[in-house]
């Protein structure tokens, strides 16, 4: 009995420590995106428009990040200056609005598995293009900058293996011919069906089509990313930065669903399977889970953080396949794979390069002693004095 109740004892230990604590945090995240890809596609395939969809979302998580970043960020909020509203109309514009689209029009072009997988991308080319910013530096005569090449090349390849290459089915079942439909009924019911069309006249397909808004997606991320940080040193305060950029997604989203959607009865979700897509998208998806994110990064760092992330591919692929009876394609793990070697190659490069300047930091206050050793201190030293130069 005594020793039943140690083990019982040593679980709450364990879950009680920090580390572990950040680490289930980070598996409810990505579980939480997982079930978030699951019901946004059933409703995207269900008919619902995007933008419509997208609004909604936003609009729920701005009921829960604006009162958090109102009471919680009072004395880090700085004046709102000419340069701070534009970076907040770029991250908002970038981040919010396309980001959203072009991933709602990815997956519903697509399936759960494959635009969760696309997403271990967003580290990668967040990476390459802070590299082009010269917010990061790639020494390529070191090991750590050559990890980081070939991660980057290997994200790149992968991420166009999964846009030009299907292949045989692997897992669920290959219902080609019910996808085409689903994604004819959302090409119809978005406002670039026009962009749909001139891509299918020049011989694109519908899968081929989701696949590059979802490459599209990663590479809007990676640019809200890096805005992010000029954007926090001028306003640093992060969930009010975060809550003001989606207010600005949502009035673009919003100007656009109302130019798009002809009929009013659009805006109204019937389905409660609808209504309860949107409310996880907004509560869970932007609003647990961004806090989650938030929290974990502070106690366990972007590097671990990002570690996670192809969680969320084992997870949708699982569910989707379960519940939607998606296929999994070759060519979708291919590219994964691909994917997954380049993440973990820039975040192991970024943890070398990380480490190489902690030794350059305990090196270099001690650079000067062996000079001062060899040399005398007096050794052929001028002295002033008011009777002229003295030479000792």
């Amino acid at each position: 009995m005594a020793a039943e109740r140690r083990k019982v004892a040593d679980m709450f230990n364990f879950f009680r420590g920090e580390r572990t604590r950040v680490q289930l945090a980070l598996i409810t995240v990505q579980l939480g995106y997982g079930v978030y890809y699951v019901l946004t596609k059933a409703a995207m395939s269900g008919g619902v428009n995007r933008f419509v969809f997208a609004v909604y979302r936003d609009a729920i998580a701005l009921c829960l990040l604006g009162p958090l970043a109102f009471f919680s960020e009072r004395n880090l909020r700085t004046p709102l200056t000419v340069p701070v509203c534009l970076l907040i109309l770029a991250l908002g514009f970038m981040g919010i609005f396309l980001q959203q689209t072009l991933f709602l029009a990815g997956l519903a072009y697509t399936n759960t598995a494959f635009a969760a997988a696309m997403q271990n991308a967003i580290p990668v080319f967040t990476f390459m293009i802070a590299v082009v910013c010269k917010f990061e530096v790639i020494r390529l005569n070191k090991p750590d900058g050559m990890a980081k090449v070939v991660g980057i090349c290997s994200a790149v390849v992968g991420a166009f293996t999964m846009c030009l290459y299907k292949g045989p089915t692997l897992f669920g079942t290959d219902s080609s011919s019910e996808q085409e439909q689903a994604a004819e009924v959302v090409a119809e019911t978005g406002a670039d069906n026009w962009l749909a069309s001139t891509l299918l006249s020049y011989g694109v397909d519908y899968w081929q089509m989701g696949a590059l808004c979802l490459v599209a997606n990663c590479l809007c991320m990676g640019i809200y990313t890096n805005l992010q940080i000029p954007a926090l040193k001028r306003f640093p305060a992060p969930v009010s930065l975060s809550a003001s950029s989606i207010f600005v997604g949502a009035m673009f989203l919003l100007i656009t669903g109302l130019s798009s959607v002809s009929q009013a009865s659009d805006w109204i979700l019937h389905s409660p399977g609808t209504i309860v897509s949107v409310v996880y998208a907004g509560a869970v998806a932007s609003g647990l889970n961004f806090s989650l994110q938030t929290w974990a990064n502070q106690r366990g760092g972007p590097v671990l953080v990002a570690a996670y992330i192809p969680l969320q591919t084992v997870f949708s692929a699982f569910l989707g396949v379960v519940i939607l009876d998606d296929p999994l394609y070759l060519g979708s793990v291919i590219g994964a794979v691909l994917i997954l070697i380049g993440l973990y190659l820039v975040i192991w490069g970024q943890r070398l390069h990380r480490l190489a300047k902690e030794r350059d930091c305990l090196v270099m206050p001690f650079e000067g002693v062996e000079d001062d050793i060899k040399v005398p201190l007096l050794q052929n030293q001028v002295e002033e004095s008011t009777y002229g130069t003295l030479q000792r």
